[in-house]
């Protein structure tokens, strides 16, 4: 039987992947907001999803990679399968 795996920090070329390129402007324990580059609204980040992706610490103005989500009562939207993007050179 294999071993369970850790999961680890991954970060991913953004172009390889259909996903929204963001910003992050606020982070705490408790949640954070993104800033996605297409414009819109600001992206809700919830711990459970950063936790999730195996991203130990996140700062205001790491670039991220993720999918934007809509809640079906109208709430802000969420973002998920958060991923660290790569730098562009």
């Amino acid at each position: 039987m294999p071993e369970p795996t850790q999961p680890t920090q991954t970060t991913i070329d953004a172009k390889a992947d259909e996903c929204e390129l963001g910003t992050v402007i606020f982070w705490s324990w408790r949640g954070g907001w993104a800033r996605v580059d297409r414009g819109g609204s600001d992206v809700y980040l919830g711990p459970a999803e950063i936790a999730r992706a195996g991203i130990e610490r996140l700062q205001p103005g790491a670039r991220i990679c993720f999918e934007v989500r809509q809640d079906k009562h109208g709430r802000k939207p969420w973002a998920r399968r958060v991923r660290l993007a790569e730098p562009t050179a």
